[in-house]
């Protein structure tokens, strides 16, 4: 019985080990380039960044940047869960720009921890989606 036991706590020792989680919660949400002009931009401007999520570790947290074209003068809302391993980040349209240009959106998502082990799923309406893992 005992060495039941005792095999019982190696194998789950060894299986908890595998995949550990850091306690990762989201500290803030930093909102940047036309986010924070709220359209500010030339007329007839077309950005030239590309869409993309990149993940970077500063201090010892994760910070996962996101950043769009869109219609400048729109409004978007952000909402960030975390289930099990996957990170879910959700952009949505508030209001569609009505200005005759392009902007590069950028939103700063900060997590406390590092991340490592976590998956990451970032949309932005129906229109644009990211998936990856974090790998430090």
């Amino acid at each position: 019985m005992r060495k039941l036991l005792i095999l019982s706590l190696l194998i789950t020792t060894f299986f908890s080990c595998d995949k550990e989680l850091s306690n990762l919660k989201l500290s803030e949400t930093i909102p940047g380039g036309c986010a924070l002009e709220k359209g500010n931009a030339v007329n007839n401007s077309v950005s030239s960044e590309v869409d993309k999520v990149t993940y970077s570790l500063v201090n010892g947290n994760l910070e996962i940047l996101f950043g769009f074209n869109a219609t400048c003068c729109g409004e978007y809302a952000t909402k960030s869960e975390i289930s099990g391993d996957l990170i879910v980040i959700q952009v949505t349209t508030v209001q569609e720009g009505q200005c005759n240009c392009i902007c590069y959106y950028t939103y700063n998502f900060i997590f406390t921890s590092s991340g490592t082990n976590y998956k990451y799923k970032v949309t932005l309406d129906d229109r644009l989606t990211f998936t990856g893992e974090i790998k430090h």
